[in-house]
């Protein structure tokens, strides 16, 4: 027995030490994370990584632009082995460095965070949702993964590797949810000032449509029953035959008609992606054959892709309150105010976010 815990004692020891080298060769291990940061940080001494350092100090996020690999990009909880993979830079070189941000674009990433991001959110918030690591990529992509067949007789690198996975919008912005990070990526169009002002709207919308999206999607933020108390489409219908042609509906054509969206306290549903990609609209459109919608279909959900709580969300983010007012003539419409008024408010105080900062940009001093 004695010979026993000598033994146990002995591995307890050879493990304690290893772990103990592990950590010394670590450079730094942030708390909580599941990986090492490789080298120094921040990662150059420009004036911009000690604006990189401020924002690790206060905020917790660590902006990665150098020495990001494919196996960063590409770790998941679970690994799938197919389906698409992220790669970026400007070449099919996956060698360390390949990757790093070009230093000239430095400016428009910290800028992007320092300016729309992190003022619009508390400590508390990033430290809660935000991943340690946010990876500052330049042109991210997908390209379909290849798996490597074995032939008849089990020999691995056979003649025809076959493509696993999509690729159908290969171009990326935002990829949130894998593993311990984050990475963002903005588009060449904008590094080269074309709309700039404009495009950076679409971007911190578009990060934080995606940031929210994924808490809800965790339960980390839900919507108030209190939100849809007034919504009279949540009530049963009144169908009396199966073809609906006499019972309540709700009109998507004149939106101010009576039974129409707008009256009723329906905002539009904007595209998550507000207009970049492949597509100018900011409004998804709800199609119905008769241009109206049964209100069975008109509980929580909208056309069956979005939240109508998300939808204040998105508006509130997109239009400045002048905007948004005036786009749903809020004088008329009160009931649309009063759920505006209460999603931006109820957003700040219990989740820390300004919805109405996103939307007007880059604070005045």
């Amino acid at each position: 027995m004695k010979e026993f815990f000598r033994i146990t004692l002995f591995a307890i020891a050879i493990l304690v030490a290893f772990v103990a080298c592990r950590d010394n060769e670590d450079v730094i291990t942030p708390s909580g994370n599941y990986s090492p940061i490789r080298g120094g940080f921040p990662q150059g001494n420009s004036e911009y990584d000690s604006l990189i350092l401020d924002i690790k100090n206060e905020f917790g996020v660590y902006l990665l632009y150098k020495d990001v690999t494919e196996e960063d990009m590409n770790r998941t909880w679970v690994s799938a082995g197919t389906g698409d993979i992220y790669v970026a830079g400007d070449s099919a070189e996956r060698d360390k460095g390949a990757w790093d941000l070009p230093i000239e674009h430095l400016p428009y990433y910290v800028g992007f965070f320092q300016n729309y991001i992190f003022p619009n959110i508390t400590k508390e918030f990033a430290k809660s949702t935000f991943p340690v690591k946010i990876y500052m990529i330049n042109n991210l992509r997908t390209e379909p993964r290849v798996i490597e067949e074995d032939d008849e007789e089990g020999n691995e690198n056979a003649e025809e590797n076959a493509p696993q996975g999509t690729d159908t919008n290969p171009n990326k912005i935002i990829k949130l949810g894998d593993f311990d990070n984050w990475a963002i990526s903005i588009p060449d169009s904008v590094i080269n000032g074309n709309d700039s002002e404009y495009a950076m709207k679409q971007l911190r919308c578009i990060f934080m449509t995606n940031v929210i999206e994924n808490s809800i999607e965790k339960g980390d933020i839900v919507s108030p029953d209190e939100f849809w108390a007034d919504y009279s489409m949540n009530k049963d219908s009144k169908c009396i035959d199966g073809t609906h042609d006499n019972c309540d509906k709700v009109y998507i054509d004149n939106k101010e008609g009576e039974n129409g969206l707008y009256t009723l306290g329906y905002v539009d549903v904007l595209e998550s992606k507000f207009g970049t990609g492949r597509t100018t609209e900011i409004v998804k459109e709800i199609t119905h054959p008769k241009g109206w919608l049964h209100p069975d279909y008109w509980t929580k959900k909208v056309n069956y892709t979005c939240d109508m709580f998300e939808a204040y969300i998105m508006n509130a983010m997109w239009f400045t309150p002048e905007e948004f007012h005036e786009r749903y003539n809020t004088q008329k419409n009160t009931l649309i105010k009063e759920k505006y008024d209460y999603v931006v408010n109820y957003i700040k105080e219990k989740y820390g976010i300004d919805l109405i900062g996103i939307a007007y940009g880059m604070k005045q001093e």
